[in-house]
């Protein structure tokens, strides 16, 4: 089956998101956004507002960066307290100020036998909780993952794959492939067909998961196709964009296959939403579909940094999804600047309340 995953994002790969994500129907797979190992050990005040984990707690995969081995492990060993699928490893950011200080694609780069002592370090701490959860009759064992990239620019297939089979053989159970070296933009097209060799490379050991420009069911049914040996499609910057693509991505299948896209099938959808942010109505041919209406969405992205986030992150967790979630609009410049010039949530509220009195037609759309 193939997995539909939200992929980790600075800032906005929290719980206040993932409630509207819950809503529209969810996905099989929530990776955090990064945590900062070091940081997280000395449980400061704003440490705990990363791991929250009311929301769909059981789906979580915390993702934790840092330079050094001996502070994942051990804040993997912590984590792994919390419950969740598992552990993943930032191994492929690849933002200069973090590769700069040894953390992200930098474990790529670093001598291979440095990068192994972390891998088994970690894959020590997570064995040791799983062996506790064993002794004590538990039977939900943690996953250890990799996010990782091509490697730098230098990089050779060689390389690439005697990497991957070094965390394969140090106990890493899950790969997310973003087919891109260090240092190439967005604006070049992934290399799907390293997911598609990495995924026959690893059959029925252990899943590929494909990231990289998957947009809508166009773009999401290419990637398959390029790479039809993944495990599954990890989304992000969309999803903020559009936090029902999950659920438009399962439901735009057929009923025969939609059974093999997503463990998310169209049966576990809810049959309302709970906030008010979207309702079924009947499409001309018969079928069914949703109305979205995306002023409640925004609203209630606002509404939920109050309830989950503390008053020093609502600035920039507000402006960081509205920077995506305007591009929706007929006017996304217009009412994306001044979103981005809100220094409070009662002016971004009022703000986007506004937009609508202005652009009514912009507030539905059926999916």
């Amino acid at each position: 089956m193939t997995k539909l995953i939200a992929g980790p994002m600075a800032t906005l790969s929290h719980q206040g998101l993932r409630k509207i994500y819950e809503d529209f129907g969810g996905c099989d797979e929530y990776y955090t956004e990064m945590i900062n190992a070091s940081s997280y050990l000395t449980h400061g005040q704003f440490e705990g507002f990363y791991t929250l984990n009311e929301i769909a707690g059981d789906k979580i995969v915390w993702q934790l960066t840092g330079k050094e081995a001996s502070p994942m492990a051990k804040a993997a060993r912590e984590l792994c307290e919390l419950g969740g699928i598992g552990i993943d490893l930032n191994m492929g950011c690849s933002a200069p100020e973090i590769v700069k200080t040894g953390a992200g694609i930098a474990w790529m780069i670093k001598p291979m036998e440095e990068t192994k002592a972390l891998i088994s370090e970690v894959r020590n701490a997570i064995d040791s909780f799983n062996s506790d959860l064993t002794a004590e009759g538990k039977h939900k064992k943690q996953r250890l993952s990799v996010k990782l990239r091509l490697g730098d620019e230098d990089f050779t297939d060689e390389g690439f794959f005697k990497f991957c089979d070094m965390l394969y053989e140090n106990g890493v159970e899950q790969l997310v492939l973003h087919p891109r070296t260090r240092k190439e933009k967005l604006s070049r097209p992934p290399r799907y067909q390293y997911v598609e060799d990495l995924a026959k490379h690893f059959e029925n050991k252990i899943p590929v998961i494909l990231n990289g420009n998957v947009k809508d069911l166009y773009t999401f049914e290419n990637a398959l196709k390029a790479a039809p040996s993944s495990a599954g499609v990890m989304l992000a910057r969309i999803s903020a964009q559009k936090p029902w693509i999950f659920r438009e991505l399962s439901k735009s299948l057929d009923s025969s296959s939609a059974s093999q896209i997503s463990q998310t099938s169209a049966s576990q959808f809810p049959k309302a939403s709970v906030s008010g942010m979207w309702k079924k109505t009947a499409a001309d041919d018969g079928k069914e579909s949703i109305q979205i209406d995306r002023l409640k969405v925004g609203l209630e992205y606002i509404e939920n940094l109050r309830l989950y986030q503390p008053k020093e992150f609502h600035e920039t967790r507000m402006q960081r999804f509205f920077a995506y979630y305007c591009d929706n609009f007929s006017f996304g410049h217009y009412i994306k600047s001044k979103m981005l010039n809100c220094k409070t949530l009662d002016d971004a509220e009022n703000t986007f309340k506004s937009y609508f009195d202005e652009m009514p037609g912009d507030r539905f759309i059926s999916i």
